[in-house]
């Protein structure tokens, strides 16, 4: 799925982009209050107008940054045609000296190559000679806040809550921009209201429970699904995700997680037969699994061997397959789990109704097909078997199935991949 300049809806507090932006304006903060001959009010943010991001300061741009969390990509020449988006907007921009920047989440080996001619024109954004990675970030962003406060002598204590009234700060702001005329929005965030949001977080005695559980959510997915990645290249390719460098789906799959808004609504999504008690810590890990993010999202699409058939979007990630019968033509992997339900009826009507009734995420899964797990220790369900109690779950039915939402079994379709030689046409 292809997206033009402007991607406000795609942006947020809580994903690589955002906390990237945050990071790079609170070390221009910091900067500008050691120069007395700066003023901080003339400052400013623009956020996906021209690029990801760029810096104004008194209506003249300054610098201008691509954002971008590839796994797979490791050479210069991946990332040409973001550094000519650099260079043509900075060209067309009323200051043509302005910086460009590139940043990445993977080092980029041939970098300082001499055929890397863009190198002169384009810096590699990096914090002590290493560029951030997606599970690096948070850190870095507490070391600028932490400068802030020791800087006006405020406690260290407040760092957390810093933090977090700037990721919800971040969050409000593109909510009320996607709210607005696309031709009458203002991508505009002044540092001076950044600023505003520190000094009025330090007064604060507690932060909303919402950021404590988001960023809980944040960190533990970014573990995880780095995790099941290494774990697979292992399996698959006898070597670390570091040191892998094959182009796969799997890969494109992490890539599109680092891209999700809501990393809550993307548990619920993988654990659509789950209803209640997200709010609690210990549901996250239960069912935010690594062997689980492996087996049923990393190998559905390893082996797809169809990367450019991996897409995405605030919520969740959708693999592109004409083996797929639902309107879409998408499967969403999740962890649903017929395993208690193989060869009991009523067991298995009870997870279809929960499925029903999960209000939070039946409007994303309809007219799209989900994996399921058949089964193991009291039998495996055929795609037969799963088909037919799907379509016997309710009598509201809206197409074929209900909300037009098809169960496919995640170890039958992977071995039409295998028979097929893959997800291909």
């Amino acid at each position: 799925m292809g997206r033009g300049n402007d991607a406000i809806p795609t942006w947020s507090g809580f994903n690589y982009q955002g906390k990237m932006m945050l990071l790079y304006v609170l070390e221009l903060i910091n900067q500008i209050a050691k120069d007395k001959n700066k003023d901080i009010d003339a400052y400013s943010v623009e956020l996906e107008k021209t690029e990801d991001f760029c810096i104004i300061c008194d209506s003249e741009y300054k610098s201008f940054h691509q954002v971008k969390a590839y796994l797979s990509k490791d050479k210069w020449n991946s990332y040409s045609k973001a550094m000519d988006k650099l260079l043509k907007h900075r060209a067309e921009s009323n200051n043509p000296t302005a910086k460009c920047y590139l940043t990445v989440a993977k080092e980029i080996k041939d970098w300082a190559d001499a055929s890397n001619t863009y190198n002169v024109s384009v810096e590699l954004y990096k914090r002590a000679s290493k560029v951030v990675g997606v599970c690096d970030v948070r850190n870095e962003i507490d070391t600028e806040i932490l400068a802030y406060l020791k800087s006006r002598g405020y406690s260290d204590k407040a760092e957390e809550i810093v933090y977090g009234e700037l990721c919800l700060f971040l969050d409000d702001s593109i909510a009320r921009m996607h709210n607005q005329d696309s031709k009458k929005r203002k991508y505009i965030i002044k540092f001076s209201d950044i600023v505003g949001i520190m000094e009025s977080a330090i007064d604060k005695e507690d932060v909303r429970k919402e950021y404590f559980l988001k960023e809980k959510i944040y960190e533990y997915v970014m573990q995880n699904i780095e995790k099941a990645l290494n774990n697979l290249c292992q399996d698959e390719c006898d070597t670390s995700l570091e040191n892998c460098n094959r182009i796969c789906a799997a890969k494109c799959g992490y890539e599109k997680m680092t891209e999700i808004v809501d990393y809550g609504q993307f548990c619920k999504l993988l654990n659509p037969g789950k209803v209640d008690e997200w709010d609690n810590e210990l549901n996250l890990v239960e069912n935010l699994s690594v062997d689980k993010i492996q087996s049923e999202i990393y190998e559905l699409l390893y082996r797809s061997d169809t990367p450019e058939k991996v897409m995405g979007d605030n919520c969740g990630i959708y693999l592109q397959s004409k083996y797929s019968q639902a309107p879409s033509k998408q499967v969403i992997p999740t962890f649903l789990d017929l395993t208690r339900g193989a060869r009991k009826e009523r067991a298995l009507q009870s997870i279809f109704q929960n499925i029903i009734n999960n209000t939070d995420i039946i409007d994303i899964l309809a007219g799209n097909s989900i994996t399921v797990i058949p089964g193991s220790y009291s039998g495996t369900l055929s795609q037969a078997q799963i088909t037919s109690g799907w379509k016997n779950s309710s009598p509201n039915k809206v197409g074929e199935y209900y909300r037009d939402i098809e169960l496919i079994s995640a170890q039958e379709l992977k071995e039409k991949f295998e028979q097929n030689g893959g997800n291909h046409d």
